[in-house]
């Protein structure tokens, strides 16, 4: 899964690489460039941090990062229920 959205998001707002691995505690720019590109998982521990990082509520970082993810569970919840019923 490649995290678009997190990219623009950093881009947004003037965020560099490095300062988004610093602040997750990695050793290069590159090791968090992997994350954006979804070649390395993003951690759950990681998103209270991006949150903070991009002053945003988390609930707010969960929403605009997995928004296409929620939507396609919801939506098989709901048919799952309809054709118990």
């Amino acid at each position: 899964m490649k995290y678009e959205r997190l990219r623009l998001l950093r881009i947004s707002r003037n965020i560099s690489l490095q300062d988004m691995a610093d602040a997750l505690g990695l050793k290069t720019a590159g090791g968090y460039l992997r994350i954006e590109s979804g070649e390395n998982k993003l951690k759950a521990e990681h998103l209270p941090i991006i949150a903070k990082k991009f002053e945003v509520s988390l609930e707010e970082l969960i929403a605009f990062l997995f928004e296409d993810q929620l939507d396609e569970c919801s939506t098989s919840s709901n048919e799952q229920a309809v054709t118990s019923a």
